[in-house]
């Protein structure tokens, strides 16, 4: 027998489907992709219902197993099983284990290696981010372990991967609401790393290093390293303007709406005050909302941010996820970062006040269209790239 360990967030653990009364409720909006065992349920149901609505509603493709077919959206762009109380039929005829792998899972997600299973969720659903914003103990991780004939069919965990997530994790706990301080504090520790190499005695050095910088933030040091750092107002302007891009570039999908009327925000700004090629003022008028008015307020609720970047280094296995230099991804973690920042900064200039729905419709839409699946990450971490001036360092100057 092998022992396997389950590891999931608290807030993972206490997720529950707001159903109809979902603020953007899931059934809509994207492709729903049916298995062939969920076709042929469907199609050959007892229930004439059922049957009718799957006869009328699903599209045969037979491109996979997993791909069997496809859902019809109706003419407001929900799914053809959904009823005019937005209730799902399938659900409501046949119960919960009818549902299509898709729709039994989401949003829950799981990676898996050869003795370990980390379960969370994505959040793109709405209700996930209202969960994990909910309080200080939303990414609490329980551990429980059960036993299985064989290890799990998966690769074995990379301990230095994870050694490194591990400090990356601390330096951000460490910062609490002060954000920039951990991000910076990570680019120190990987510029270090590259330096040690690979050995087990630079693993040494590199934990040595790693407490240092954890004094550093601490001790309030650090933040004479963020005051030092010159603003670059043209990467800034270009990071949201690639924003804007991607928006302009690809189809209306669920969350769409939502980001949009945030960008919207952004975009009056940056339009207003800005003359010929000069963005130096509106930059530094959102650079002052975040560190007037947004900062503080989110200073006396610590948690909502810090939790986000918990969830990234859990949730993504950060820095080693997607197969670039760790700086690499480090820079792509701030870049989204400062976008989120100057979001809520233009909805917090222009309404007057700033509250943590707000943060959810960001957070939650900002990942529905851009993260929803690798096709979409992959296209949107692409487009921040090309914001990218210099080396992976120029992540520094969106700290301030």
């Amino acid at each position: 027998m092998k022992e396997i360990s389950v590891v999931e967030p608290l807030f993972f653990s206490e997720f529950k489907c707001a159903g109809s009364a979902c603020l953007d409720h899931c059934c809509k909006g994207w492709d729903i992709y049916l298995d062939k065992p969920t076709v042929n349920r469907y199609l050959k149901s007892g229930d004439i219902t059922v049957r009718q609505l799957a006869e009328e509603n699903i599209i045969k493709t037979k491109k996979s197993f997993d791909n069997w077919g496809t859902m019809k959206f109706s003419a407001n762009g929900n799914c053809g099983f959904l009823d005019e109380n937005s209730l799902c039929s399938i659900h409501k005829k046949m119960g919960e284990k009818a549902l299509s792998p898709t729709c039994s899972s989401y949003p829950r997600s799981q990676k898996k290696t050869k003795y370990e299973i980390r379960n969370s969720l994505t959040l793109s659903c709405p209700e996930a981010v209202r969960g994990l914003l909910a309080s200080p103990e939303a990414m609490l991780l329980n551990e429980n372990k059960t036993l299985r004939i064989a290890a799990l069919n998966a690769p074995e965990v990379d301990q230095a991967s994870r050694f490194i997530n591990l400090m990356c994790s601390n330096l951000l706990l460490a910062s609490g609401a002060n954000i920039e301080q951990g991000l910076y504090g990570i680019a120190m520790l990987f510029l270090f790393a590259e330096k040690a190499g690979d050995s087990a005695d630079n693993y040494t050095r590199l934990e040595e290093y790693f407490f240092s910088v954890l004094n550093l933030i601490e001790q309030g040091e650090m933040a004479a390293n963020i005051d030092s750092i010159k603003p670059d107002y043209q990467l800034q302007w270009a990071l949201l303007l690639r924003l804007q891009a991607y928006l302009g570039s690809h189809k209306a999908i669920r969350g769409s709406g939502t980001l949009i009327h945030y960008v919207n925000k952004l975009i009056y700004i940056q339009s207003d005050l800005a003359e010929g090629n000069d963005v130096t003022v509106s930059m530094k008028r959102l650079a002052a909302v975040w560190q007037d008015k947004l900062k503080p307020w989110l200073a006396e609720r610590p948690h909502i941010m810090g939790n986000y970047l918990q969830y990234r280094m859990y949730h993504d296995g950060f820095p080693s996820h997607s197969g670039q230099s760790a700086l690499a991804n480090l820079y792509l973690l701030t870049a989204e970062w400062f976008l989120l920042r100057s979001l809520l900064s233009a909805s917090l200039e222009l309404v007057g006040t700033i509250s943590e729905n707000d943060v959810i419709n960001i957070i939650y839409s900002y990942h529905s269209v851009t993260k929803h699946d690798q096709i979409s990450d992959k296209a949107f971490m692409h487009e921040i790239e090309k914001s990218k001036v210099n080396d992976d360092l120029s992540l520094l100057h969106l700290l301030r």
